[in-house]
């Protein structure tokens, strides 16, 4: 009988980073106590949700392609720790204990990769569990699969379609166009200018895209048409740029990431 297959994606960094902040000391000490919690926490998530694999997905070490096209993506983000960034690859060798593929490409974000192998996997039959608190996954949740869940570990909690509305004030499938309009702050894109949280979520329950919003200018009212004016270029970049991929090509396969081995080494590729 052929073992259904249940995928583990982590996103490395944001679990790494939010767990070497919380914990005490600095240095070394620091790396220690973040290295003991993150084996703490993999091997929760393991018991918890049983997967047959995993991978756990890292940001390459040179700028992807949303630098390239808009050259202010992430500007004035904290750097990391110098001494995260030394011990970084002790982490690596701590997921493969687990029996964690290590996933990087050079130029790739994880985002990216996550959210390809999630997209892969959900249309080949199969069952995703990814683990980011990052809040732009959620743009996944516009695939309606129940095969699908979003887990915030900190919290606790599901990422679910219930949630974005609560947060956001708009649909899953809505994200990319409501962060196009006010902005996501986080990774350094603009909004349009004086077009707010609770005015981008307004104008998508009414319009419900950008494309529908933009061909009735007119109908708006005169202060929020002339903040839109001129502006669709701007908005559609933006769009692009916090859409998450699903359509890498990535040199690995489902098979490379079975659970239940040491995993020797690292997988780290050139795009």
């Amino acid at each position: 009988m052929t073992v259904p297959i249940k995928l583990l994606l982590i996103d490395a960094m944001n679990l790494i980073r939010r767990i070497h902040a919380a914990v005490p000391g600095e240095g070394e000490e620091a790396i220690e106590a973040a290295l003991r919690t993150s084996g703490q926490v993999v091997g929760r998530l393991l018991s918890r949700f049983e997967p047959t694999h995993g991978v756990c997905a890292f940001d390459g070490w040179e700028k992807s392609w949303r630098h390239a096209e808009y050259p202010e993506y992430k500007a004035g983000r904290k750097p990391m720790p110098d001494t995260l960034k030394l011990g970084l690859e002790r982490f690596h060798q701590l997921f493969r204990y687990k029996g964690l593929i290590s996933l990087t490409y050079t130029d790739l974000e994880a985002d990216d990769i996550l959210t390809t192998l999630a997209t892969k996997t959900l249309n080949a039959g199969g069952e995703v569990v990814l683990v980011s608190t990052d809040k732009g996954f959620a743009q996944l949740l516009a695939l309606d699969s129940d095969r699908l869940l979003l887990w915030d570990h900190f919290a606790r909690q599901e990422i679910d379609s219930d949630f974005v509305l609560r947060r956001f004030g708009v649909q899953s499938a809505q994200l990319c166009d409501y962060l196009a309009l006010c902005g996501d702050t986080t990774n350094h894109i603009a909004g349009v200018a004086g077009i707010g949280a609770k005015t981008a979520a307004k104008l998508l329950a009414e319009y419900a895209n950008l494309e529908t919003i933009f061909a009735n200018m007119s109908a708006l009212p005169p202060k929020q048409a002339a903040q839109l004016d001129g502006r669709w270029d701007q908005v559609v970049q933006a769009r692009r740029l916090v859409r998450l991929r699903t359509d890498l090509e990535l040199d690995c396969s489902l098979k490379d990431f079975r659970l239940g081995e040491v995993i020797a080494a690292p997988i780290t590729r050139s795009s």
